[in-house]
């Protein structure tokens, strides 16, 4: 009797550990260099300029917060662009920490982060800056 109700017990835990953990599918980040242009449906997305980048390097201490602001380019077929300054870090008062840059059909375009991250132990050789973004359905 003890071993069945064992075995009862061991099957009865068993099914109730062994449920699926939910997995958020990862984002798979799409990389414009920058000066370049994608395009997304009819929405074409232009890497602008980056206007600051005093982000704090790693191996080093900062006693400030840094930030990295860009400037990009949006345009949809047949209509007018416009442009939109992204902020990855410290937001100051009076500014935005949106990080979307526009939506379409259910679906958003929004800025990641922008590469490389500073190194204190290596030179970045010319401007190598990429803004990565993706898209949430």
């Amino acid at each position: 009797m003890k071993k069945l109700l064992f075995i009862i017990l061991f099957f009865i835990s068993a099914g109730v550990f062994s449920q699926e953990e939910i997995v958020e599918s990862p984002k798979i980040a799409i990389k414009i260099p920058l000066g370049e242009t994608i395009t997304l449906e009819n929405y074409s997305i232009t890497f602008v300029e980056v206007l600051e980048d005093s982000r704090c390097p790693e191996n080093t201490t900062c006693i400030w917060e840094g930030r990295a602001r860009v400037l990009v380019e949006i345009s949809e077929k047949d209509k007018d662009s416009f442009q939109k300054t992204i902020i990855f870090g410290k937001v100051n008062q009076g500014e935005s920490d949106d990080k979307e840059l526009f939506s379409f059909n259910n679906s958003k375009v929004i800025g990641i982060t922008l590469n490389p991250y500073p190194n204190s132990e290596e030179a970045v050789k010319g401007d190598t800056s990429v803004l990565l973004v993706y898209l949430e359905n």
